[in-house]
Protein backbone atom coordinates (compact mmCIF):
# COMPACT_ATOMS: atom_id res chain seq x y z
CA UNK A 1 0.00 0.00 0.00
CA UNK A 2 1.39 3.50 -1.07
CA UNK A 3 2.48 5.48 2.25
CA UNK A 4 -0.01 8.35 1.40
CA UNK A 5 -2.95 5.63 1.63
CA UNK A 6 -1.93 4.27 4.86
CA UNK A 7 -1.58 7.46 6.56
CA UNK A 8 -5.55 7.98 5.26
CA UNK A 9 -6.35 4.62 6.15
CA UNK A 10 -4.27 4.61 9.40
CA UNK A 11 -6.71 7.76 10.22
CA UNK A 12 -9.82 6.20 10.01
CA UNK A 13 -8.51 2.49 11.78
CA UNK A 14 -5.58 3.43 13.71
CA UNK A 15 -5.74 0.66 16.10
CA UNK A 16 -5.40 -1.66 12.87
CA UNK A 17 -2.24 -0.34 11.83
CA UNK A 18 -0.33 -0.14 15.16
CA UNK A 19 3.25 -1.65 15.32
CA UNK A 20 3.91 -3.54 17.79
CA UNK A 21 5.36 -1.35 20.40
CA UNK A 22 2.50 1.12 20.30
CA UNK A 23 0.15 -1.80 21.07
CA UNK A 24 2.43 -2.80 23.86
CA UNK A 25 2.16 0.50 25.35
CA UNK A 26 -1.77 1.24 25.06
CA UNK A 27 -1.82 -2.15 27.15
CA UNK A 28 0.49 -0.93 29.52
CA UNK A 29 -1.14 2.49 29.99
CA UNK A 30 -4.61 0.76 29.81
CA UNK A 31 -3.71 -1.75 32.65
CA UNK A 32 -2.55 1.14 35.03
CA UNK A 33 -5.92 3.21 34.14
CA UNK A 34 -7.77 -0.02 35.15
CA UNK A 35 -5.80 -0.46 38.35
CA UNK A 36 -5.71 3.53 39.04
CA UNK A 37 -2.39 4.35 38.29
CA UNK A 38 -2.54 6.59 35.73
CA UNK A 39 0.65 8.74 35.12
CA UNK A 40 0.52 12.41 36.66
CA UNK A 41 0.56 15.32 34.59
CA UNK A 42 3.98 16.66 34.49
CA UNK A 43 5.12 19.21 37.07
CA UNK A 44 5.81 22.56 36.53
CA UNK A 45 9.54 22.94 36.29
CA UNK A 46 11.94 25.47 38.07
CA UNK A 47 11.77 27.84 35.20
CA UNK A 48 8.47 27.95 34.79
CA UNK A 49 8.28 28.81 38.39
CA UNK A 50 11.23 31.24 38.52
CA UNK A 51 9.57 33.04 35.18
CA UNK A 52 6.51 33.80 37.78
CA UNK A 53 8.53 34.72 40.51
CA UNK A 54 11.14 36.58 38.83
CA UNK A 55 13.54 38.09 42.02
CA UNK A 56 10.96 36.29 44.63
CA UNK A 57 12.27 32.80 43.68
CA UNK A 58 15.00 31.64 46.03
CA UNK A 59 16.25 28.56 44.07
CA UNK A 60 19.46 26.11 44.17
CA UNK A 61 21.82 28.94 42.73
CA UNK A 62 20.85 32.04 45.43
CA UNK A 63 20.10 29.35 48.17
CA UNK A 64 23.97 28.25 47.50
CA UNK A 65 25.15 32.20 47.63
CA UNK A 66 23.18 32.38 50.93
CA UNK A 67 24.48 29.13 52.53
CA UNK A 68 28.25 29.52 50.95
CA UNK A 69 28.02 25.74 50.10
CA UNK A 70 27.34 24.35 46.93
CA UNK A 71 24.82 21.46 46.87
CA UNK A 72 25.46 17.77 45.90
CA UNK A 73 24.05 16.34 42.47
CA UNK A 74 22.12 14.37 45.55
CA UNK A 75 21.04 17.58 47.21
CA UNK A 76 19.93 19.07 43.99
CA UNK A 77 18.18 15.76 43.02
CA UNK A 78 16.05 15.96 46.42
CA UNK A 79 15.12 19.25 45.68
CA UNK A 80 13.52 18.78 42.16
CA UNK A 81 12.15 15.52 43.61
CA UNK A 82 10.80 17.81 46.56
CA UNK A 83 8.96 20.33 44.29
CA UNK A 84 7.46 17.59 42.21
CA UNK A 85 5.82 16.41 44.75
CA UNK A 86 4.84 19.54 46.09
CA UNK A 87 3.32 20.31 43.16
CA UNK A 88 1.59 17.31 42.56
CA UNK A 89 0.01 17.49 46.74
CA UNK A 90 -1.23 20.72 46.22
CA UNK A 91 -2.82 20.61 42.93
CA UNK A 92 -0.24 23.76 41.99
CA UNK A 93 -0.82 25.02 38.43
CA UNK A 94 0.85 28.17 36.36
CA UNK A 95 -2.40 29.95 37.13
CA UNK A 96 -2.32 28.92 41.49
CA UNK A 97 1.12 30.53 41.01
CA UNK A 98 0.41 33.28 39.06
CA UNK A 99 -2.37 34.62 41.93
CA UNK A 100 0.14 33.61 44.51
CA UNK A 101 3.09 36.42 42.94
CA UNK A 102 0.60 38.65 42.52
CA UNK A 103 -0.34 38.84 46.25
CA UNK A 104 2.96 39.10 47.24
CA UNK A 105 4.69 35.67 47.99
CA UNK A 106 8.22 33.99 47.43
CA UNK A 107 8.85 30.41 46.44
CA UNK A 108 12.33 29.60 48.58
CA UNK A 109 14.50 26.32 48.97
CA UNK A 110 15.40 25.31 52.54
CA UNK A 111 18.13 23.33 53.22
CA UNK A 112 19.88 22.03 56.45
CA UNK A 113 23.16 23.24 55.92
CA UNK A 114 25.07 25.94 56.34
CA UNK A 115 28.96 26.53 55.34
CA UNK A 116 30.75 27.52 58.62
CA UNK A 117 32.06 31.49 59.44
CA UNK A 118 35.38 30.79 58.12
CA UNK A 119 36.75 28.53 55.69
CA UNK A 120 38.30 26.01 57.85
CA UNK A 121 34.79 26.09 59.43
CA UNK A 122 32.53 22.60 59.67
CA UNK A 123 29.79 23.09 58.06
CA UNK A 124 26.64 23.36 60.58
CA UNK A 125 22.97 22.81 60.77
CA UNK A 126 20.37 25.51 60.10
CA UNK A 127 19.38 26.81 63.56
CA UNK A 128 18.81 30.37 64.72
CA UNK A 129 21.99 30.23 66.84
CA UNK A 130 24.10 29.21 64.06
CA UNK A 131 22.69 31.65 61.94
CA UNK A 132 23.14 34.31 64.23
CA UNK A 133 26.36 32.88 64.51
CA UNK A 134 27.35 33.01 60.65
CA UNK A 135 25.23 36.68 60.13
CA UNK A 136 26.00 39.49 62.14
CA UNK A 137 22.23 40.52 61.50
CA UNK A 138 19.91 40.03 64.11
CA UNK A 139 19.24 42.42 67.10
CA UNK A 140 21.13 42.44 70.10
CA UNK A 141 19.14 40.34 72.32
CA UNK A 142 20.45 37.34 74.86
CA UNK A 143 16.86 36.27 76.56
CA UNK A 144 16.59 33.22 73.85
CA UNK A 145 20.39 32.60 74.29
CA UNK A 146 19.02 28.83 75.87
CA UNK A 147 15.57 28.63 74.45
CA UNK A 148 15.28 25.11 72.79
CA UNK A 149 13.67 26.79 69.70
CA UNK A 150 16.80 28.75 69.03
CA UNK A 151 18.58 24.85 68.46
CA UNK A 152 15.93 23.09 66.53
CA UNK A 153 16.86 22.64 63.00
CA UNK A 154 15.46 22.82 59.83
CA UNK A 155 14.43 19.07 58.77
CA UNK A 156 16.79 18.96 55.73
CA UNK A 157 15.64 20.19 52.01
CA UNK A 158 12.31 21.12 51.12
CA UNK A 159 10.33 24.58 49.76
CA UNK A 160 8.37 26.81 50.81
CA UNK A 161 5.96 28.74 49.28
CA UNK A 162 5.39 32.11 51.33
CA UNK A 163 3.92 35.30 51.57
CA UNK A 164 6.75 38.03 52.04
CA UNK A 165 4.45 39.95 54.43
CA UNK A 166 1.86 39.98 56.86
CA UNK A 167 -1.63 39.12 55.58
CA UNK A 168 -3.51 42.52 56.73
CA UNK A 169 -6.30 41.12 58.14
CA UNK A 170 -4.66 39.08 60.62
CA UNK A 171 -2.80 42.71 61.94
CA UNK A 172 -4.05 43.13 65.85
CA UNK A 173 -5.57 39.86 66.23
CA UNK A 174 -4.65 37.66 68.97
CA UNK A 175 -2.80 34.25 67.91
CA UNK A 176 -6.35 31.51 67.94
CA UNK A 177 -8.11 34.60 65.79
CA UNK A 178 -5.17 34.26 63.54
CA UNK A 179 -5.39 30.49 63.23
CA UNK A 180 -9.20 31.08 61.79
CA UNK A 181 -7.75 34.08 59.25
CA UNK A 182 -5.46 31.00 57.82
CA UNK A 183 -8.25 28.63 57.59
CA UNK A 184 -10.46 30.97 55.82
CA UNK A 185 -7.53 32.00 52.91
CA UNK A 186 -7.07 28.59 52.46
CA UNK A 187 -10.86 28.14 51.52
CA UNK A 188 -10.99 31.48 49.55
CA UNK A 189 -7.65 29.81 48.06
CA UNK A 190 -8.96 26.27 47.25
CA UNK A 191 -6.15 24.79 49.23
CA UNK A 192 -6.95 21.62 51.84
CA UNK A 193 -6.43 23.70 55.00
CA UNK A 194 -3.38 21.39 56.08
CA UNK A 195 -1.16 22.84 53.44
CA UNK A 196 -1.68 26.41 54.57
CA UNK A 197 0.43 26.79 58.31
CA UNK A 198 2.38 29.20 59.97
CA UNK A 199 6.51 29.02 59.58
CA UNK A 200 9.30 28.12 62.73
CA UNK A 201 11.07 31.02 64.23
CA UNK A 202 14.37 29.11 62.74
CA UNK A 203 12.07 29.07 58.98
CA UNK A 204 11.38 32.50 59.19
CA UNK A 205 15.17 33.60 60.23
CA UNK A 206 15.97 31.75 57.45
CA UNK A 207 13.69 33.24 54.84
CA UNK A 208 14.42 36.76 55.97
CA UNK A 209 18.36 36.08 55.96
CA UNK A 210 18.66 34.21 52.33
CA UNK A 211 16.07 37.10 50.55
CA UNK A 212 18.34 40.02 52.11
CA UNK A 213 21.65 37.99 51.34
CA UNK A 214 20.71 37.21 47.74
CA UNK A 215 17.94 40.37 47.07
CA UNK A 216 19.70 43.45 49.30
CA UNK A 217 16.41 43.81 50.20
CA UNK A 218 14.48 43.96 53.66
CA UNK A 219 11.24 42.31 54.26
CA UNK A 220 9.32 42.29 57.61
CA UNK A 221 10.95 45.35 57.90
CA UNK A 222 8.40 46.63 60.97
CA UNK A 223 5.98 43.80 61.16
CA UNK A 224 6.46 40.44 63.04
CA UNK A 225 5.32 36.84 61.98
CA UNK A 226 3.87 34.92 64.85
CA UNK A 227 5.06 31.67 64.48
CA UNK A 228 3.53 27.82 65.50
CA UNK A 229 6.68 27.46 68.02
CA UNK A 230 5.97 28.21 72.06
CA UNK A 231 9.31 29.30 74.11
CA UNK A 232 9.45 27.51 77.40
CA UNK A 233 7.17 29.91 79.11
CA UNK A 234 4.42 29.07 76.94
CA UNK A 235 4.84 32.38 74.82
CA UNK A 236 4.16 32.06 70.85
CA UNK A 237 7.73 32.83 69.53
CA UNK A 238 7.39 35.67 65.91
CA UNK A 239 10.07 36.54 64.30
CA UNK A 240 10.62 40.12 62.50
CA UNK A 241 11.33 43.86 63.09
CA UNK A 242 13.96 43.50 60.52
CA UNK A 243 15.09 47.10 60.67
CA UNK A 244 18.51 48.44 60.72
CA UNK A 245 19.09 47.80 64.60
CA UNK A 246 18.78 43.68 63.43
CA UNK A 247 16.19 40.74 63.04
CA UNK A 248 14.18 41.05 65.97
CA UNK A 249 12.71 37.41 68.00
CA UNK A 250 10.08 37.87 70.78
CA UNK A 251 7.23 35.94 71.96
CA UNK A 252 3.73 36.43 73.40
CA UNK A 253 0.75 35.06 75.05
CA UNK A 254 -1.54 34.07 72.55
CA UNK A 255 -4.13 36.33 73.86
CA UNK A 256 -1.69 39.61 72.94
CA UNK A 257 -2.33 41.44 69.74
CA UNK A 258 -0.71 44.36 67.80
CA UNK A 259 -0.83 46.47 64.74
CA UNK A 260 2.90 45.12 63.74
CA UNK A 261 2.02 41.31 64.80
CA UNK A 262 0.11 38.75 62.58
CA UNK A 263 0.75 35.46 60.19
CA UNK A 264 2.40 35.04 56.50
CA UNK A 265 0.57 32.23 55.18
CA UNK A 266 3.30 29.54 54.45
CA UNK A 267 2.07 26.49 52.08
Amino acid sequence: MPFEAYKIYQEYEPDKYKTSTQEKVAKALAGAKKEGLTPVKESLDFSEVQEIFGQDFIGIKEVEQFTGRSLTLEEQRIAEEKWHKKVEEQGLTKESLERLKQEGFMVVLRVGKLAGKEKKDKEMPVTIKNLRQKFPLFYDQDWYDNEQFAGEALSGIDWGIVKKELLDESKSKNWDEQQEILKAWADTHGVDQKFVRRRTPTEVAYDILAYFQVRNERILEKDWDWTSVQSSGGRFVCVGGFGSDGLGVAHGTRDFRFSTLGVCPAR
